[in-house]
């Protein structure tokens, strides 16, 4: 894998080989943008893993995934518009470098929420939840009782045992997390992690699916 150093370096021998043609030029400073972009979300992602790892609060920890999730995301994007405009051996180097670098840390995402062991009770992760599905799944979660409040991430009073759980959206990979943040072990330790997903699971997969 190319450091993301090189990609930096990329963008100083693209400053080199500059083209007499404006158009030449128009082509060398989109991929160096695009590469820029791209740089700076690594950075931000690189820096909320770290975030993730050093926070106390599991709720906090969880949040700073999310935004590292969402950070990789636009790095990917920002590379996929360097690939289009890679006319060189360097400008194709480095964004290879950008690529590889984004698949790399989808890894870390996912290990690091192995690691953090977030929450009471692990990570629920829900799949295909559009906007729809979201605001639906809200809505439900209020009939049921449960106060709802905050906007992404979303803090839900179940009112049952003291139950509380975190939810995070992704808009752009439309998945869903819960995290329990207060309630296991309570009611005299009848108040199990199993007993909370039996509760809540069914809830979401009513209006997600299955």
């Amino acid at each position: 894998m190319i450091p993301l150093l090189f990609l930096a370096l990329g963008l100083a021998a693209a400053a080199f080989s500059y083209e007499v043609s404006p158009r030449a030029r128009a082509w060398i400073d989109d991929h160096a943008r695009a590469l820029r972009t791209a740089l700076a979300a690594h950075r931000a992602a690189e820096a909320h893993l770290s975030a993730a790892r050093r926070a106390s609060d599991p709720t906090v920890a969880v949040q700073h995934v999310h935004e590292a999730t969402r950070a990789n995301r636009d790095a990917a994007s920002a590379t996929v518009e360097a690939a289009k405009m890679a006319q060189t051996e360097t400008q194709r180097a480095s964004t290879a470098g950008s690529a590889a670098d984004v698949i790399v840390r989808e890894e870390k995402i996912s290990s690091t929420l192995a690691e953090l062991g977030v929450g009471q009770c692990d990570v629920h992760t829900y799949f295909g939840v559009s906007p729809e599905i979201k605001d639906a799944l809200l809505a439900k979660l209020h009939a049921e009782g449960m106060t709802v409040t905050g906007d992404n991430p979303w803090d839900i009073d179940t009112h049952e045992h003291d139950v509380k759980l975190r939810a995070l959206w992704d808009s752009g990979t439309r998945t869903l997390k819960l995290i329990v943040t207060a309630g296991k072990d309570g009611f005299f330790g009848l108040v199990t992690c199993a007993t909370i997903w039996e509760k809540i699971d069914p809830v979401v997969k009513g209006i997600i699916g299955s």
